[in-house]
C-alpha cells in the first residue's frame, strides 16, 4: 500500500476528533427532516407496550441502513456517488443517481419540507393562515428559500454553519421537549396496533425501510466527504474513516432521538391525535402554553431548514458535475425557483408521480448498498454480483412501481406481487434479489475476481472536494 499523503493536512487527534463530530452533527440535521420528525410518534402510539420492540426494529432500517449507506457512497476513490453507481453499468447507474438526486431534490423532497414546515409550524399558531393559507405559504416559502439559499451559497461553510450552530439549537428544544413530556407522563399502556402486535420488530424494520434514508445517503455523502476533505482528511482512507466516524455520530443522535420521541407517542396514545405532527404541537402546549407551539414550530423549522441545506448543496454539486460550465449560482438559484413553485402548488400531486419511482429506485439504491459493503470487506471487482443483484431488484421493483401509480389498468399486479417473500409488505424484490446476489457472486468468484483493490492511502481526486466546496467561487 503506497503512501503519498503529503498534500494531507497534520490535524491533532483532538482537532480531528471536533471536526467529526461537527460534521456528525450537520448529518445528524440532514437527515432529521419533518417525517424523521412525525414517523416515531405515530409508531409509539400504534405499538403501545410493544413500542421498545418496534424503535428497535426502526432503528435497524431507519439508521443503521442510512449509516451503511453512507459507508457505501464514501467508499469511491473520488468521493462522489457516481462511481459507486455504475458497478450496476454506466447507463443505469447514471439513470439511478439522477432519479436520486431529483426527487430528493428540487422535485419532491425540498419542496416539501418546506410545505410541511409550514403546516407544522405557522398555520397552527396565526389564524389568518387558515382563512388566507395559500398567501402565507407563498410568504413563507419565498422567506424559507431565501434563508436557505444564503446558507448554500458558501458551500464550503454549510457543514459548520448546520454542525455548530442550527444542530446545536435543534437538539437543545428536542431535549426540553422530550424531556419534559417522559418525566411528566406516564406510558398508556395501551394494546398494540394489529401490525405491531404479531410482530413488532419485523413492523418496525418496514416503518424505518419506508423513511428512504438510504437515498439520503447516497446525496449527503457528497457533501459530507467534500467536507471532510477539505477539513484536512484527503486521502482516500482517512476520509473514509472520518466520514464513517461522522456517520456513527449521527446515526447515534438520531436512534437517541427517535427512541425519545417513540417513548412521547406511547404517553399520548389515546388522546385522540390524527398524526405525529398534532401530537407534538399537543404536548407542547399543554405543558408550555403558547410558547410550546412556538417551541415545536421552531424545532419543525429548524429540522426543514437543515434537510433542505444539505439536499441543495449536494444536488448544486452533483449537477454541476455534468454541467461544469453552469455557474454555481445560476444552478443553485434554478432549483431553488423550482422547489418554491411546486411548494406553492400542491404535494399531493407530485407525491402521486414521485412515489412509483421511489418504488422503482429505492429497491436497487438499497441492494447497491449492501454489495458495496460486501465489497468494502471482501474487496474484488464484483462485476456481476452488482449487476445481477441491482438489475433483478429493478425489474421487479418496477412492477411494484406501476402497481403504485393506481391506474386500473396495473390492479392485478397487485397479486403477482403478493405472491413473492414479503410481497404483502411491498418489498417483493428482496428475495429475488437475494438469489441473484447469491448467482453473481459464485460467478464473480469462479472468475477469481476477489483481492483486486482495496481503499489506498493515497490522496484522493479533488473532484469530491471543489464540487462542494470551490463551486461557488467559479
Amino acid at each position: 500500500m503506497s503512501d503519498t499523503t503529503t498534500n494531507e493536512i497534520i490535524l491533532t487527534p483532538g482537532a480531528k476528533t471536533k471536526k467529526i463530530l461537527v460534521t456528525g452533527l450537520a448529518l445528524f440535521a440532514m437527515f432529521f427532516g419533518a417525517g424523521n420528525l412525525i414517523f416515531p410518534v405515530m409508531m409509539g402510539i400504534g405499538a403501545g407496550t410493544a413500542a421498545k420492540s418496534a424503535v428497535l426494529g426502526f432503528i435497524g432500517t431507519g439508521v443503521v441502513l442510512p449509516v451503511l449507506a453512507l459507508f457505501a457512497a464514501s467508499s469511491s476513490k473520488d468521493g462522489t456517488p457516481r462511481e459507486v453507481a455504475e458497478r450496476i453499468g454506466k447507463i443505469p447507474g447514471t439513470v439511478l443517481l439522477f432519479a436520486i438526486f431529483l426527487t430528493t431534490g428540487m422535485f419532491y423532497a425540498v419542496p416539501r419540507v418546506a410545505a410541511v414546515s409550514y403546516e407544522m409550524a405557522i398555520a397552527p399558531v396565526i389564524p389568518a393562515a387558515q382563512s388566507n393559507g395559500g398567501v402565507w405559504l407563498a410568504v413563507y416559502s419565498l422567506i424559507f428559500f431565501i434563508v436557505t439559499y444564503v446558507i448554500v451559497l458558501r458551500p464550503s461553510e454549510v457543514v459548520r454553519r448546520i454542525g455548530s450552530i442550527l444542530t446545536p439549537a435543534l437538539l437543545v428544544l428536542m431535549a426540553v421537549l422530550v424531556v419534559t413530556v417522559v418525566v411528566k407522563l406516564m406510558p398508556v399502556g395501551n394494546a398494540p396496533e394489529v401490525k405491531y402486535a404479531a410482530n413488532p420488530v419485523a413492523a418496525g424494520l418496514l416503518e424505518g425501510y419506508f423513511t428512504m434514508d438510504a437515498l439520503a445517503s447516497f446525496v449527503f455523502g457528497l457533501v459530507i466527504v467534500g467536507a471532510l476533505r477539505h477539513e484536512g482528511f484527503a486521502s482516500q482512507r482517512s476520509s473514509f474513516r472520518a466520514t464513517g466516524a461522522a456517520g456513527l455520530v449521527a446515526g447515534a443522535f438520531l436512534a437517541i432521538v427517535y427512541v425519545g420521541l417513540c417513548a412521547i407517542g406511547t404517553r399520548v396514545a389515546g388522546d385522540g391525535y390524527g398524526n405525529g405532527a398534532e401530537a407534538l404541537s399537543g404536548v407542547a402546549q399543554q405543558f408550555y402554553g403558547t410558547a410550546g407551539q412556538v417551541l415545536f414550530g421552531v424545532i419543525a423549522i429548524l429540522a426543514c431548514l437543515t434537510t433542505s441545506t444539505g439536499l441543495l448543496t449536494a444536488s448544486t454539486a452533483f449537477f454541476r458535475s455534468y454541467w461544469p460550465n453552469v455557474p454555481y449560482r445560476t444552478m443553485l438559484l434554478g432549483q431553488v425557483a423550482i422547489a418554491l413553485a411546486l411548494s406553492n402548488l400542491g404535494l399531493d400531486q407530485i407525491l402521486s408521480l414521485i412515489m412509483p419511482v421511489n418504488q422503482l429506485i429505492y429497491p436497487v439504491a438499497v441492494c447497491l448498498v449492501l454489495v458495496t459493503i460486501m465489497d468494502i470487506f471482501l474487496p474484488g471487482r464484483l462485476y456481476w454480483t452488482y449487476r445481477l443483484t441491482a438489475w433483478v431488484a429493478g425489474f421487479v421493483s418496477l412492477f411494484e412501481a406501476l402497481w403504485a401509480t393506481n391506474l386500473a389498468v396495473f390492479a392485478p399486479l397487485r397479486d403477482v406481487l403478493d405472491a413473492f417473500p414479503l410481497g404483502s409488505a411491498h418489498l417483493p424484490f428482496a428475495a429475488p434479489a437475494a438469489v441473484a446476489l447469491v448467482i453473481g457472486f459464485a460467478i464473480d468468484a469462479a472468475q477469481k475476481r476477489f483481492g483486486l483493490h482495496e481503499i489506498e492511502e493515497t490522496k484522493a481526486p479533488v473532484a469530491a472536494e471543489t464540487s462542494v466546496n470551490e463551486l461557488a467561487t467559479r
